[in-house]
């Protein structure tokens, strides 16, 4: 006979998906006790403080849009844990979850693939001159010696942020004879991992300097937020190019701008902006540059990473349901 629990978690989910869909998701783990799940991504701020009191667990919004705010988690007595089905989560109030005991976790990891083959991709089309070469031959112009494309081969790669995303960029990139690929990172990983990637340690103002290509993979915190100013851009090599695929604060969007109409940098690629959608008034929309590449915030977004993304999530919601311990905690 089936045991009935009485007992039963519920999940609010917030995340753009039908509750059914979701039930099936974390029912892909066995052995999973039987739950309930609240669909909130069409609920009001109002809706979500009412129907929060009565949860164990929520999935966060992969969109973002909804927010998880200290007002709500006071609402929440039964709340445990919060999964969040992305890297970021910079849209939950972390602090106010630990001051009450709910635990925290994210999907590290599951976009570290499509990031990295994005910031090469944006690097190899920098220096291609891509852009240019498509919007000009589209226009019916043959510049086939204006164009100037540039190698990669003994180029300087700088890395700023030496996590998962960095150590993969490194990876990828040794296969293109790079002159050097620096790495700046506040934690330095044993010097057998640098010699497998083929990476030298260096300080910010050598990274700056010496860089053909800056890739910026960090974390923003209060000792990152705006590395990238007026100061670092004038402190950079001339010709160099800027990615940008970590978070929009880490750069000084006017002040990069500027420096690529005058011209003391080269160009950029970025896929983070300080308010998402991007809104007309952003002065990077402003830049008149084929070597300035924008992107819609879309360099983890590839099917393969949603997938593991939201297999991640489920799978560390079923081991809360089935009382284990999760993975990819932030706090």
């Amino acid at each position: 006979m089936r045991r009935i629990n009485n007992m039963s978690k519920t999940v609010l989910s917030l995340a753009p998906l039908s509750a059914e869909i979701v039930k099936l998701l974390i029912q892909q783990t066995p052995g999973v006790p039987d739950f309930n799940v609240i669909a909130g991504h069409e609920m009001s701020n109002e809706e979500i403080k009412k129907a929060i009191s009565g949860v164990d667990i929520i999935l966060g919004d992969y969109t973002f849009n909804k927010k998880i705010t200290a007002d709500m988690v006071s609402a929440a007595p039964k709340l445990k844990f919060i999964q969040q089905p992305s890297v970021g989560y910079q849209h939950i109030d972390v602090e106010a979850c630990t001051a009450k005991g709910i635990k925290v976790a994210n999907t590290a990891g599951a976009n570290t693939i499509s990031v990295a083959e994005y910031t090469i991709t944006a690097g190899l089309c920098l220096l291609k001159n891509m852009f240019h070469a498509h919007t000009s031959t589209k226009a019916g112009k043959w510049e086939q010696m204006n164009i100037k494309p540039a190698e990669l081969m003994a180029k300087v790669w700088g890395i700023v942020g030496f996590g998962r995303i960095g150590q993969a960029v490194a990876q990828r990139l040794k296969p293109f004879g790079l002159g050097r690929i620096l790495y700046y990172d506040t934690y330095r990983p044993d010097a057998a991992i640098e010699a497998q990637l083929g990476v030298e340690y260096a300080d910010m103002a050598t990274i700056l300097s010496q860089s053909d290509i800056i890739s910026l993979h960090a974390p923003l915190t209060d000792s990152t937020r705006f590395m990238i100013n007026e100061d670092a851009l004038n402190s950079m090599k001339p010709g160099v190019y800027l990615i940008n695929v970590a978070r929009a604060e880490l750069v000084d969007e006017k002040a990069l701008a500027a420096a690529i109409m005058k011209g003391k940098i080269a160009g950029a690629a970025i896929d983070v902006f300080s308010r998402e959608p991007v809104p007309m008034n952003n002065p990077l929309l402003a830049v008149e540059s084929e070597k300035l590449i924008l992107s819609p915030h879309v360099a983890g977004v590839t099917d393969e990473s949603a997938g593991r993304v939201i297999n991640m999530a489920s799978a560390n919601i079923a081991r809360i349901l089935k009382g284990e311990k999760p993975e990819s905690l932030i706090n």
